[in-house]
């Protein structure tokens, strides 16, 4: 039984995507411009591994994988693809019955950003509250990863910090409180002006947001990895 951890790795044509979310390549190297969901993948992969080598770390009973989408802005086309092979597979790990959950951390650094929680249960909001930040629940709108496991009958959860819609005036007096007085963004203004924009940048993004969801996320993971049983937690009508 497995957790997917998935972000595309495509962006829009007119932009670099530096918080949506691509990598640049040139053969066979990476550039250092990456997306944000990208490179949160990385950490989060890199630092799993380096835990699972240390002695008083214990493994999980569940296996963790990390997915780069690809072709997610073409229509969701790469996952949709991922369904589709595991619908069909009989291969152990590789059948769509082998998945619990996917957790899709696409969007993390917005400059403008707000916390945001696509399932909002409490293991999602649990950090933030421990952390004394605030969050704001995000509709699953079918415009990301998650959709196509969701279609599947998959539960999914993730993070997105912000795209094209507007922070409130109470978001923004939320923020400003906490984290702190003067970082609580703006108010009226799009979560993310240089959403799919050519403006998409390294210069245009918010450290203090990325790594407050980077952490959120490798909580969220370790959280759900350690559950007795996590199928019945997810899934508690087919338990019963």
């Amino acid at each position: 039984m497995q957790l997917e951890i998935g972000r595309h790795s495509d962006s829009m044509t007119a932009g670099p995507g530096i918080n949506d979310n691509v990598i640049w390549w040139q053969g066979l190297f990476i550039y250092p411009l990456i997306g944000s969901g990208t490179a949160a993948n990385l950490a989060l992969a890199v630092a799993l591994a380096h835990l699972f080598q240390t002695i008083n770390y214990s493994k999980y009973s569940y296996r963790i994988r990390f997915c780069w989408w690809g072709a997610e802005e073409l229509g969701l086309l790469g996952s949709t693809y991922h369904i589709t092979q595991a619908q069909n597979s009989t291969i152990a790990g590789e059948r769509i019955s082998d998945y619990l959950i996917n957790l899709n951390f696409d969007m993390l650094r917005s400059p403008n950003y707000i916390c945001g929680i696509y399932d909002g249960s409490t293991i999602d909001n649990n950090w933030f509250i421990r952390q004394k930040l605030p969050w704001n629940y995000t509709p699953f709108n079918g415009l990301s990863d998650f959709a196509p496991f969701l279609t599947a009958g998959i539960a999914a959860g993730g993070l997105f910090s912000g795209a094209d819609d507007y922070k409130m005036q109470a978001q923004r007096d939320r923020f400003d409180t906490s984290p702190g007085q003067g970082l609580g963004g703006t108010a009226d203004a799009s979560q993310h002006p240089y959403y799919h924009k050519a403006c998409d940048t390294i210069r245009n993004i918010n450290i203090i947001a990325y790594e407050k969801m980077v952490q959120e996320a490798a909580f969220v993971i370790e959280s759900l990895a350690r559950q007795t049983d996590l199928k019945a937690w997810l899934y508690p009508a087919a338990a019963n």
